[in-house]
This record gives structure tokens, sequence and C-alpha cells, in this order.
């Protein structure tokens, strides 16, 4: 079934945002380029110029996709920039140039797929590759590929590696940093590509496991992290002196990761992350303390590279994927030049805390409206169960406030990200507390805007608890929109294919709650509720399969309830776990009735 709606003036902004596949700076850090593709057969390439006064980006390539999985399997699988605006391609068959006149060329085999790339620190035509694939016994196979008229040749091979972590050591790109598994443990050790030799770092911490991080090529600085009865440290080996541990880091709250390292040395970028709150700090190494830098609030920082200035990829729910680097009044921001880069009428987000059941617990807000005050308001309900709503750019969330609808979605107990005692909260209690989080949530923006009921969306796990809260709460809410539910856990690991079942017993799934509410069975609840509700479903799915939905339609008819009326199901036909992707029309309706109700009427 398909369901008529008329565009939003938003879809074809939306419909530009890129899909990358990889991102890659430049060993300099001067220029990037990533792999995306346009959803309609094609892979392309973008280049990122990050150095001179007005950097940009703009794309370049085309690898047409063709439905033969030999094709396939032939195209690119890494893009590596230089700063002279040529790109290296790596496919599992071979290399090939792209040059900035746009002319193409073979650059010959690669008969294995590199685990790691790792192009020459001083920025020419050069690169090494480590891989697994074609060796004996856990063994890396080393190639090295000496410029654009040359081929890749095989110059050694190596002990078993951790192929994570490590870098160059030299500007001549003649030692390279490695991570050597020593039985259970890691050490550092030094590639000598001239000799084909390996030779253990010498880091003498006397720690439980050392892995080697980054380095800083220009100094020959490494950094590196030492395991310690189960904590690890952040240490730092320069030439001619002992290596040393940092203190700094440890003041730090959250999760925290070196990122990259100023090639000179002396300097080091880490991610911090506490709950969905990203930041980045500078770490001086020569001195051991942390260096202020006001990082930009609700962005979500990835891959970094360090050149003229340090660049991060981030990301938000109110603005799509753009390179950010700081400067002395603040932040650079550079977009990818599409529409959805260009474009300043994105809804914007924030963090805010709210009341659970027992605790507080964290919510991304996105909306052009103050929830308390705004006419419309949805609190969406992420799936997994081992899941949470991130910093994530959101097509949906956007759609939902250009109908002027505001969002709160929030990462109750049991989400991922807040440590292993928050997420084991689900296991065993599916519908547990993380629904008392949810009800007692609703509860207070309830109250805060003056008993005015609200709409709730979820998909996969989230339409489960979605349709439990509408039916333990009837009064908080109007309408209830649901994409892919299932009806209870023990029909759904009746129905489900082995890795679903799989991820069920893992988190202990089929427990059953003994509470006052009983068994969380949408099918025995779903009476109570009187919201007005939409569901998705496609036909396809292979994670919840369409009988869910399909119980779910037979069981309201069999209440009394009318289609098209009080609720709609629409079975998406070849479409699988994700029913709305790519659809403008399903899109749209799906952020009409959640604005205002509307259901949507059937194609005929």
């Amino acid at each position: 079934m398909t369901v008529m709606a008329t565009q939003p003036a938003l879809w074809p902004t939306l419909v530009s945002l890129r899909s990358r596949l990889t991102f890659r700076y430049s060993a300099t850090g001067r220029t990037a380029a990533a792999l995306f593709t346009d959803g309609h057969g094609t892979l392309l390439c973008e280049f990122w110029r990050l150095h001179g006064a007005s950097p940009d980006c703009h794309q370049l390539g085309r690898f047409e996709l063709r439905a033969s999985n030999a094709d396939v399997a032939t195209m690119p699988t890494d893009a590596v920039p230089f700063d002279d605006g040529t790109v290296l391609f790596v496919s599992p068959t071979g290399l090939v140039v792209l040059r900035p006149d746009g002319q193409r060329q073979e650059s010959g085999p690669l008969p294995f797929r590199p685990e790691v790339v790792a192009p020459a620190p001083d920025g020419t035509h050069r690169a090494l590759f480590i891989g697994r694939e074609g060796a004996r016994d856990g063994d890396c196979l080393v190639w090295w590929w000496h410029g654009l008229e040359e081929q890749a040749h095989h110059i050694g091979t190596l002990p078993p590696l951790l192929l994570r972590g490590g870098g160059w050591l030299d500007r001549q790109s003649t030692r390279y940093v490695v991570n050597r598994i020593a039985g259970s443990r890691t050490r550092p050790a030094i590639y000598d590509l001239r000799r084909d030799e390996l030779n253990d770092l010498p880091i003498g911490t006397g720690s439980e496991g050392d892995l080697a991080w980054l380095t800083a090529p220009l100094a020959g600085e490494v950094l590196f992290t030492s395991e310690f009865t189960g904590e690890h440290r952040v240490g730092l080996l320069r030439p001619g002196h002992d290596a040393r541990m940092l203190t700094a880091p440890e003041r730090l709250a959250g999760s925290v990761t070196p990122m990259a390292m100023r090639p000179q040395g002396g300097a080091v970028a880490l991610h911090l992350q506490d709950g969905l709150r990203d930041r980045v700090s500078v770490l001086d190494t020569n001195t051991d303390t942390l260096l202020p830098l006001t990082t930009p609030p609700d962005h979500a920082f990835g891959a970094m590279g360090w050149g003229e200035r340090l660049w991060s990829f981030a990301v938000g729910c109110g603005f799509p994927g753009r390179l950010i680097g700081p400067e002395a009044n603040g932040w650079v921001e550079v977009h990818d030049g599409t529409d959805a880069g260009r474009y300043s009428g994105w809804a914007p987000s924030s963090l805010e805390m709210f009341p659970g059941a027992e605790s507080e617990i964290e919510a991304i807000v996105c909306g052009h409206q103050d929830w308390r005050s705004a006419p419309l308001l949805v609190v969406a309900l992420h799936g997994g169960p081992a899941s949470r709503w991130s910093l994530k750019f959101s097509q949906l969330f956007q759609l939902f406030t250009d109908e002027g609808v505001t969002v709160i979605a929030p990462n109750p107990r049991g989400s991922t990200g807040y440590g292993d005692k928050f997420h084991e909260f689900i296991v065993g209690a599916w519908g547990g507390p993380d629904l008392a989080d949810v009800l007692a949530l609703v509860a207070h923006i309830y109250k805060q805007r003056g008993g005015a009921p609200l709409a709730v969306y979820g998909s996969s796990y989230g339409a489960f608890l979605a349709l439990l809260a509408a039916s333990a709460q009837p009064e908080f809410f109007s309408r209830v929109l649901a994409v892919a539910p299932f009806m209870s856990v023990a029909s759904l690991y009746q129905e489900a294919d082995a890795e679903v079942r799989a991820m069920i017993d893992r988190l202990d799934g089929r427990r059953e709650i003994t509470d006052e509410r009983g068994s969380r069975d949408v099918l025995n609840w779903i009476e109570n509720s009187s919201a007005r509700l939409l569901f998705f479903h496609g036909s396809e799915d292979r994670t919840i399969p369409v009988t869910q939905s399909r119980r779910l339609a037979e069981r309201l008819a069999r209440l009394g309830r009318k289609p098209n009326a009080d609720y709609k199901y629409v079975e998406v036909g070849g479409a699988g776990h994700a029913p709305l992707d790519g659809s403008a029309e399903l899109h749209h309706a799906a952020a009409r009735f959640v604005a205002n109700g509307d259901l949507p009427a059937a194609d005929r």
C-alpha cells in the first residue's frame, strides 16, 4: 500500500544529504576526502581543501555501482587525499589515481583489502598498506606504493598485529609504529621499512599491556595508553627520553579518546564524551596541562586531523555533517557544498535533563520553539533496546519541526552510552525501568504544559515502548506514531530470525516483569489507549516480521476501533525494517499525522 501526500518543501533539500562511507584527512591535514553514495547506484568522492583563507569542498570522481556482486566488489573502499588535489582510490583489486585535472590512471594491483592505509607523512604520493588477508597463521602482509608511475609491491610480512593505532615515526617514511600481539597483550613495536625488521618500542612502563595510539612524525613522538589493573592511562615517548605517564587526562569526566596529534609534537586533541555531551580538549604534552578550548555546544565530534589548524568532522540534530576548526574568536565551519549543507533554516537542538522515575535522564530537544510553550510536541523513543539517541541529524525530526512540532528524544534507563550500570537496567526488564522513565518524563511535560496531551513516536523497540506508554497513561497522549512495532517479546522470539533471538537472549528479554502492570503485551494493553494511531511496517522486514503489525490491526478491529478514523495501518510493500526510508510521501504522512492527527489516505 502506498500513501498519497503532498511532498514537503524541505524534501528536495533533505535528499541532498550525503551518506558517507569513508572519511580521511591527508597525511599533512591540509586536505580531506570522503566516499559517499547518491542512493541511485553511484559512488562518488568529495574533496575538502582545508588550507588557505577559504576552505571549501567539491565533488569529484564517479563509480557506477552495478547489480553484479563482482562489479560491486571492485568498488573503492577508501579514498586517500594528497595536498595537490590528487586522490588515491583503494579497492580490493587495485589502486586508481584521480588527478586534479580529472584524469584517471590505473596504478597497479593490490591483491588484498588493507586494514591500515598510511600515506607518507610528508604529503608525497606514497603509501603503506598492511592487512591480514592472504597471510598465514594470523600474520600481516606489508605493501608499499611509491608514486603515481609506480605499482604497489610486497615489502614484508609481520607477525600478528592489532591493526589499530600507531603511525609514522619520521618524515622520511622509514619507520612505522604498529601494535604487536603478545599472547593476551599488545606491545608497540617499530617496523623498519628499509631493513624489514620489527623491534619493540622501549616504553618500559611495567604495565599489563601498552597500545601505541598516535604519533607525531615530525617530532618522533608516540602517544600510548597503558593498562594497570583494569585502568588505562595515557603516556608519551619522545626521542632521547624515557616514557612518562600524563596525568591531566585523568581529571576529565566521561570517556576520553585521543584523536589527533600535532605533527610537530607537543599537543594532542582529546575527544571527551559524557552521555550525549561531546567536547574537544587539547592536551599540552610538554607541560601535562589542558589548554582551554571552548567547544561549540550540541555538536558530536568525529574524525579529526591536524594541519595548519585542528579540524574535526562534526554533526548535530540541528545541522548535517561539516568540518569545523578552532580559531582566535571561535570556530570556523566548512559545509560540503550541498543544498543541505548550505541551508540555514534547520531546527536547532539542545540537551536537557528531565525527571525520570528514579533520577534525571538526558534528552535531545529539537525545534524552533521552546517545548514548554510550543503548540505541538512529540516524545520520540529510540529503538534497540541496546541503543540511544545521539546528536545525529534526523530527517524525520526536521520534518516534524517543519510542521511546527517540537521534539523531545529521551534516553531512559537501559540506553547505551551512560556506562554499564545504566544500560543493565534493561537486562531482564524490557518495558520496565525504561517505561517508568518515559511515563515520569511525560507526566512532567504534561504538567508543565497545563495538561495538554502530546504525541509519541517510536520505531522498532521504541514503537513497542510507545504503544505500552500510550496504553498505561492514556490521558497523556493524543496520538501514537509507530514504525515496525512488535507486540511482545514472546511473540517476537517465536517469529524472529536467529540474530534477533540471540539479541533477545543476550539481554534476557523473555524474562517476565512481575509488577502491578503485568506482562508487557501490547495486544492486552491496547484497549486502554484512546490515542489515534498510525503505524507502518515493511512487508519484507526481517528484524521484526510484518505479522506483528498485522496482529495489531486485527486486534484494533476486534475492539471496534474504526480504520481510517481511529487508526491507520500502512504496510509498505517490499520495504524492510526502515519502511519510511527514501519516501517523501511516507515521511510527510508521518509528520502531518504527528502535527495534526491526519491519517493518510490510501492510493487508489
